[in-house]
């Protein structure tokens, strides 16, 4: 796995869990909505109300959420160790804005104070292959 791979999960991980969120708020405001409603059983003894639905769907997506907090926070620390291994602090800078804070290009150069994108991509490369010996998994160089 290159280094860009395994940080990028960080990323990737960090994608899943906001729409594991932006779900169970959806589920949240229809249990909401429909805490007004009836909870009368539909004709077949095997059909759930409006509300039983959603509160289960609640319930399931809490679990879910938790799973995927939980292997998020793993990868952010295991990502963390590696990036603080490295002996440069513009990598380590780099690597945290871009990964672990999900910075755009223009916001990591602004905020490194360096003056265009061919900056910032060069010190990433640098940082990405500085950080390859470290990634777990990897053959020490």
């Amino acid at each position: 796995m290159t280094a860009k791979d395994y940080f990028e999960r960080v990323l990737d991980a960090e994608k899943r869990l906001y729409l594991i969120r932006q779900k169970r708020a959806h589920w949240e405001e229809m249990a909401t909505r429909m805490s007004g409603i009836s909870d009368v059983k539909i004709r077949s003894t095997d059909m759930h109300s409006p509300t039983e639905d959603a509160a289960t769907r609640l319930a399931d997506l809490s679990r879910e959420l938790d799973e995927e907090e939980a292997r998020y926070t793993a990868l952010v620390q295991e990502a963390q160790k590696v990036i603080d291994r490295l002996p440069q602090e513009k990598f380590r800078q780099v690597l945290t804005l871009r990964y672990l804070c999900g910075h755009s290009w223009k916001t990591i150069w602004d905020e490194m104070d360096y003056h265009g994108e061919k900056s910032v991509y060069r010190v990433h490369g640098w940082a990405l292959q500085a950080a390859q010996q470290w990634i777990p998994g990897e053959d020490t160089k």
